[in-house]
């Protein structure tokens, strides 16, 4: 059995453009450019129409981008719509676009990508417009694999627990499998800060749902987990006739539920884009934590919630800059004080509305194409009022986010130097939030992005050199471009001090040769400080720096063996090429796993 767990490192490979929206509630505006030329899409002779599709057919179009958990792009996501052969990849700056699509109520758009949780979203395709989508995607938390004939538990010590039952694993024609059974488990982030890795947005569907008696509702969750079985080549696997036990950890914004609640279990019905309630479980604790357990008959991503009962909502008018209104764009309604989204879309006047939980603090995430891009604007945070009030009974009693226009955008600009002060030619500059460049001669850089956003900015290296510390630049309005001129400076140097961590890596019972060992700053989840390859025994020696809280990452995507934290707080001196592989150098555990 071998088990890895989670840690966001996604790195960003090519630009994308950035503006800002211009409004009172407004936090950031990112724009992704949409360039038809520099877009990974699925070639149009591949796809295969509807049938009954002809050139007079109405006609419509989606555009996009896909992010993780930080707000950086994602590359290499399968984006496709449910019941159709209609599909693209997103480019490095996690980009996508259809076109000569089917307009449709709701559609579903679905996303898939290695080592990411799976999700879909439901949207309303309407027809002669740039419909717009931005998607959050999760790093899936645990791997674990083990023979389908002995059973097993999972984190039987730990709030989270997975049972699994011996001879109790079928295929996807119902027969029973017996093999190695690969799993994937990822426990959903519902309450961190959102730019702290929160994974709301990455969570599937929007929280509606039919409840057991088939009536609709709008759930409020207290916890989600994605639970994945394959076989070792992929094919999907499923529960058989007996449950499992899942125990999850409790997570609430607001009041928490107690010990001895009965909560329902949801699972996600991805066919109709809503959650269905199929089981009770019970609150109980587990180590001073508060857990729910229950019992699943099949796995798929489940939720514990409860329906919304008091209702409020939330309208606003979304317009380009000049004031005429944005038609078709994507407005979810995310909780600050509990855990739900709602979806609308922008009427042909640009107008709104979103049923939200009343007495509650919400923010709101605005996504629309403008002249070929993709843009996205989070509001500040709204007090909805207490009352009963509901889209459906007035928009005078919701409360109001007035309207929301075009901003402009700036840059930032620098020098990337070396440890003796002398400037770097050649050297790769991105920002999650911003664009990329590239040093000059002069060791100067400048790229584009948002007014009045934390921006990260930071050094891609190369293997074997020790990365530069990244530089956080509170953009400021002022000269608007790098042709004219940045008043937003940068000076990115190598971390002080260095230390290093040493380790050995086993795979499939045999040493693993150039296998890849990636080391990320914590404080900077995208940031790769160092890499390396392992040697012909095994074993590798990694650059890291002093004072800070790293992982090191053992392989990546479908080859990924393990990570490991490290604190170097009272590390520093010791070089790779000094201590070798065993001298002064931190020990890491030995890396072993099956790939």
């Amino acid at each position: 059995m071998i088990t890895t767990n989670r840690f966001a490192t996604v790195l960003i490979a090519a630009a994308f453009a950035l503006l800002l929206l211009s409004v009172s509630c407004k936090e950031d505006v990112i724009i992704y450019d949409d360039d038809d030329d520099t877009n990974a899409v699925v070639d149009d002779d591949d796809l295969t129409p509807t049938p009954g599709d002809d050139d007079d057919a109405p006609s419509a179009s989606l555009v996009g981008v896909v992010l993780n958990a930080y707000g950086q792009p994602l590359g290499d996501v399968a984006v496709s719509i449910l019941g159709t052969t209609f599909g693209a990849e997103t480019d490095a700056t996690g980009r996508f676009r259809l076109d000569d699509l089917t307009p449709s109520d709701r559609a579903i758009i679905t996303f898939r990508k290695e080592a990411y949780a799976r999700t879909s979203l439901p949207i309303e395709l309407r027809e002669n417009i740039e419909n717009t989508i931005v998607q959050r995607m999760a790093v899936v938390d645990h791997v674990f694999s083990f023979n389908s004939s002995d059973g097993y538990t999972f984190g039987d010590e730990e709030p989270l627990k997975l049972e699994f039952s011996s001879d109790n694993i079928v295929d996807a024609q119902g027969e029973l499998y017996n093999g190695s059974v690969v799993v994937e488990v990822t426990v959903f982030d519902l309450v961190s800060d959102t730019d702290d890795g929160n994974e709301i947005l990455a969570t599937p569907g929007d929280f509606t749902a039919v409840n057991s008696v088939g009536e609709e509702k709008t759930l409020e969750s207290y916890g989600m987990v994605q639970i994945n079985m394959t076989t070792p080549s992929g094919e999907d696997l499923q529960l058989g006739s007996q449950t499992s036990t899942i125990r999850l950890p409790v997570q609430n914004l607001g009041v928490p539920p107690v010990i001895g609640d009965e909560i329902a279990a949801w699972s996600y019905n991805e066919a109709l884009g809503k959650w269905e309630e199929e089981a009770v479980g019970t609150v109980a604790e587990f180590d001073g934590q508060l857990v729910w357990e229950f019992a699943a008959s099949h796995f798929s991503t489940w939720n514990c919630d409860r329906p919304i009962s008091t209702h409020g909502c939330l309208t606003g008018t979304v317009t380009d800059s000049a004031g005429a209104p944005r038609d078709g764009a994507t407005v979810r309604a995310v909780g600050i004080t509990y855990i739900s989204t709602t979806t609308a879309r922008t009427n042909q006047d640009g107008s709104f509305c979103l049923e939200v939980k009343n007495g509650e603090t919400v923010w709101a995430e605005i996504s629309y194409s403008i002249a070929g891009q993709t843009a996205t604007q989070r509001t500040d945070p709204v007090s909805i009022s207490p009352g009963e009030a509901s889209c459906t009974l007035g928009l005078s009693t919701c409360n109001d986010l007035g309207t929301i226009p075009v901003d402009i955008q700036t840059c930032i600009s620098g020098i990337v130097v070396n440890s003796l002060n002398v400037p770097r030619e050649g050297v790769q500059i991105m920002s999650p939030s911003g664009g990329v460049s590239t040093t000059d001669a002069n060791g100067s850089f400048c790229m584009a992005t948002p007014v009045f956003q934390m921006s990260e900015v930071f050094a891609l290296t190369e293997i074997d050199e020790v990365g530069y510390k990244p530089v956080r630049v509170f953009t400021q309005p002022g000269l608007p471009n790098c042709q004219a001129g940045c008043s937003n400076l940068a000076v990115i140097r190598p971390y002080d001090t260095t230390s290093c961590a040493h380790g050995s890596v086993v795979v499939n019972g045999q040493v693993a040769e150039n296998l890849l060992v990636e080391v990320y700053d914590l404080d900077y989840p995208s940031v790769r400080i160092y890499s390396t390859l392992s040697n012909s025994d095994g074993s590798f020696c990694a650059s890291v720096p002093s004072g800070t809280n790293a992982s090191v990452q053992i392989g990546s995507g479908d080859s990924l063996c393990g990570i490991e934290t490290v604190n170097t707080d009272s590390m520093g001196g010791e070089e790779c090429a000094d201590s070798g592989q065993s001298g002064e150098c931190y020990s890491l555990n030995e890396f072993v796993c099956s790939l």
